[in-house]
């Protein structure tokens, strides 16, 4: 029953996923957005290697089974106090009413506004 809900929410009719890419450069993008990007994964190109230092409004897309250190891009996170690990906050993100989304997010050292946030779909 789970199952059909996460589909349901992931799954909206006709979401523009030009428009969403586009739109994603300057805004953080709704559960069900990524939803859409992660469930049709196999239009975009999977990234062999993080970017370096990529810039805001970036968004790729990695095979965390295959690519272990896809956080490592070259910027500078702000540290957990042991000062070596990087500080970041862990989320569940709803589609509806239905948690669908694990959500990484790490702050930048220098700049509190700059955020890289990490998405991957919730398993039963």
């Amino acid at each position: 029953m789970a199952e059909q809900h996460d589909r349901r929410f992931c799954l909206p009719g006709q979401l523009d996923m030009k428009q969403i890419l586009l739109e994603a450069q300057y805004r953080w993008l709704r559960p069900i957005e990524i939803c859409q990007i992660l469930q049709n994964y196999k239009q975009f190109q999977i990234a062999p290697e993080p970017a370096n230092k990529p810039p805001s409004g970036s968004l790729f897309l990695f095979n965390k089974k295959v690519l272990r250190y896809f956080r490592k891009d070259g910027h500078n996170w702000r540290k957990r106090g042991d000062g070596k690990t990087v500080k970041e906050a862990h989320e569940k993100l709803k589609a509806g009413r239905v948690d669908v989304l694990h959500c990484y997010y790490a702050h930048g050292e220098q700049d509190e506004s700059f955020q890289r946030r990490t998405y991957w779909m919730l398993e039963e």
